[in-house]
């Protein structure tokens, strides 16, 4: 028995929804995986080192592992294969898309009757980020409220997500542990009423309230020290146009939403990054309302 699991990349927080918002976007991984009489094995694809190969390093086979000791069933006797489209360690979702398509394998390969829930629950017992892996596996708009099922919102077709990704990478661990663990009640505040910003706007494609919608007092301006130059990125665009700018994720990319000419906003990207000195480039990635697939084959 074979499948295939197409996983979306992923864009965290949008500036206010610090682990509770993610947008599903049109690129994705694809994960192979089969039942053999082997070890557990897995080929990370060209280009990876050593460690991806490793069954006990790579998330994917470590994903596979959790879900298949959940369900009492052997975690040997499965290869897994990858094609690996979403960029490492730049703020859209690799290592949540990773651990979706390991817990998605397992549920596939060994015909579990997980919900989606119970997928997420997995996933975030091995990756940690459950607003990055519900847009994967939900697509559109995913608001991960504490306590809640997880849910999922349709984003209007016509929004883009304009990234600037430097080519310098950025651990999410270090990025969170520069966040504050509280915050200031008018802090509080501020956040929570531009989250409802935030989706009224995307809900009613209200753009022109985007740009204090994806406004931020948590994690943005702490991250500010790691990624000093991201301030001087979200600025040029919504100068180009774009209805509203935050850090993807935990950063070090930039992502501008806008319904305007996108080509507009990502050559401003890349003329001020470059300004600052930042090596990089802009991609232009559609939404996906729809999350991962899977597919199985006699």
């Amino acid at each position: 028995m074979r499948v295939t699991i197409a996983v979306p990349a992923s864009i965290a927080n949008l500036g206010p929804g610090f682990d509770i918002l993610a947008i599903a976007v049109q690129l994705q991984n694809e994960v192979h995986a089969e039942l053999s009489d082997g070890p557990l094995s897995i080929d990370p694809g060209s280009g990876f080192d050593g460690a991806l190969r490793n069954p006990e390093h790579n998330r994917i086979t470590r994903a596979y592992s959790r879900a298949c000791g959940a369900l009492n069933v052997a975690t040997d006797g499965a290869h897994f294969s990858c094609v690996n489209r979403i960029p490492f360690a730049r703020g859209l979702g690799s290592s949540a898309a990773a651990a979706l398509g390991g817990v998605l394998a397992a549920v596939a390969l060994h015909h579990a009757p997980w919900d989606e829930q119970m997928v997420l629950d997995c996933v975030e017992g091995v990756e940690g980020h459950r607003d990055n892996a519900a847009a994967a596996l939900l697509g559109g708009l995913a608001i991960c409220a504490p306590g809640a099922p997880a849910v999922q919102m349709h984003v209007p077709d016509e929004l883009r997500a304009v990234v600037f990704l430097p080519d310098a990478e950025l651990e999410t661990d270090a990025a969170r542990r520069v966040v504050a663990g509280e915050f200031s009640r008018a802090d509080a505040i501020f956040n929570a009423s531009r989250c409802a910003l935030l989706i009224r706007a995307l809900a009613m494609r209200d753009y022109a309230t985007l740009g204090d919608a994806m406004d931020d007092r948590w994690h943005q301006p702490a991250r500010a020290r790691l990624i000093p130059q991201a301030a001087h990125l979200m600025a040029a665009a919504r100068e180009a146009g774009a209805a509203g700018a935050a850090l993807a994720g935990a950063g070090p990319s930039v992502v501008a939403l806008t319904v305007r000419d996108p080509a507009e906003t990502a050559a401003a990207l890349e003329r001020a990054a470059a300004t600052v000195r930042i090596a990089g480039h802009a991609v232009t990635l559609k939404v996906r309302n729809y999350g991962a697939r899977v597919d199985v084959h006699a």
